[in-house]
C-alpha cells in the first residue's frame, strides 16, 4: 500500500509549475504560427523551430499528467476542491479562425498537405489514408489555444482550489481526447518534410 501523503509534502507547486509550463509554450509557439502566416517566407526556419517547441510541449504535457496524479495522492480533507469556472469557447469558430489563417498561408508556397497515415501500426490488414496536415495543426492550435485561455485565468486569479478541476478538464482532457494525436502526425509530418527538402 501506498503511504500516506502529507499535504506539506506533496502541495500544488509542482503541478502549478507544469500547468505554467504549458501555458508559456503553448503561447510562444500560437505566436510563432501567426507570424510566419502572416507571409514570412522563411517557413523551412520556422518548421524546425515548431519541431522543437511541440516536442517540449508535449513532454509539459505528460509532466503535468504526473505531477496531477502526485498531487490526487493527498487526502482528499487537505485538497481544497472547487468546479473551475467554465470559459466561453466555441471550439467550431476558434477551429474556423485557425484554418482562415494557416490554409492561405500554405497554399502560397504550394506545399503540399496531404500525407498517407496508418491508424494502427500494428494491424498488418490496416490500409493507409489520405490525410491533411492542416486539419491537424488546426486542431494543434485549436486546442492549445481554447487551454490557454483556461491557464490564463488561473494564471490571473491563482486560486490553489480550482487546480484539480483545471487540470484535468480543461487541459489534461483536451489535450488527451483531441490534441496529442493530431500533435503526434503534425510532428510526423514536420520531420518527413523538413527531411525531404534537406535532401533536395
Amino acid at each position: 500500500m501506498l503511504a500516506p501523503v502529507s499535504p506539506q509534502e506533496h502541495a500544488p507547486t509542482d503541478l502549478i509549475r507544469a500547468l505554467e509550463a504549458i501555458r508559456r509554450t503553448q503561447t510562444r509557439w500560437l505566436a510563432d504560427v501567426e507570424r510566419l502566416c502572416q507571409g514570412d517566407p522563411r517557413f523551412q526556419d520556422a518548421f524546425r523551430s515548431w519541431q522543437e517547441q511541440l516536442t517540449l510541449l508535449k513532454l509539459h504535457i505528460h509532466r503535468a499528467e504526473q505531477r496531477l496524479l502526485h498531487f490526487l495522492l493527498v487526502p482528499e480533507e487537505h485538497r481544497p476542491w472547487t468546479e473551475f469556472p467554465g470559459l466561453e469557447t466555441n471550439s467550431q469558430a476558434g477551429w474556423q479562425r485557425w484554418m482562415r489563417m494557416v490554409g492561405p498561408y500554405f497554399r502560397s508556397l504550394h506545399i503540399d498537405t496531404s500525407y498517407r497515415r496508418l491508424g494502427c501500426i500494428l494491424d498488418p490488414l490496416e490500409e493507409a489514408v489520405t490525410a491533411d496536415v492542416l486539419t491537424d495543426l488546426v486542431a494543434v492550435c485549436e486546442v492549445a489555444d481554447s487551454t490557454n485561455r483556461a491557464l490564463e485565468h488561473f494564471h490571473k486569479e491563482g486560486h490553489s482550489e480550482l487546480l484539480e478541476d483545471l487540470a484535468f478538464y480543461h487541459v489534461l482532457s483536451p489535450w488527451k481526447q483531441h490534441g496529442l494525436p493530431a500533435l503526434g502526425d503534425l510532428s510526423r509530418w514536420l520531420t518527413a518534410f523538413l527531411a525531404e527538402h534537406e535532401e533536395l
